[in-house]
């Protein structure tokens, strides 16, 4: 009796761990837009639509200027410190770019405690 009673709590106990290990289930969204001759805009909306707080989330956002031959070299526009959303919380984040040419922006969101990548978006402005 008592084996089953100390079984029976060790698997409710390995199934609450085993949810904490879920994704968070996040609403993005990535905007480059010009806002004139030589700046871009970027934009990012991060919403939480669990209606538990989400585990905590390293976003960054990378910006790549457009050269005449390719891609020049990316460059971190948007890293603030880790945060959690709580239930049905966003945030939005927002950088201005100098730059001429196009530009290509990438979002990438990962859980801060594990390293699990999350979210990965790309949006080009010419």
């Amino acid at each position: 009796m008592i084996r089953i009673l100390a079984l029976s709590s060790l698997a409710f106990v390995l199934a609450a761990c085993d949810r904490a290990k879920i994704a968070p289930e996040l609403t993005t969204s990535l905007a480059a837009t010009r806002t004139s001759a030589t700046s871009v805009l970027i934009k990012v909306h991060v919403r939480n639509d669990r209606d538990t707080a989400s585990v905590p989330l390293d976003v960054e956002v990378t910006a790549e200027p457009r050269t005449p031959a390719a891609w020049g070299q990316p460059v971190r526009v948007i890293h603030p410190v880790p945060f959690v959303l709580n239930k049905h919380e966003s945030r939005d984040l927002e950088t201005t770019m100098i730059t001429s040419t196009g530009a290509r922006a990438t979002l990438s969101i990962h859980e801060a405690e594990r390293g699990r990548s999350v979210v990965t978006k790309t949006a080009v402005v010419e």
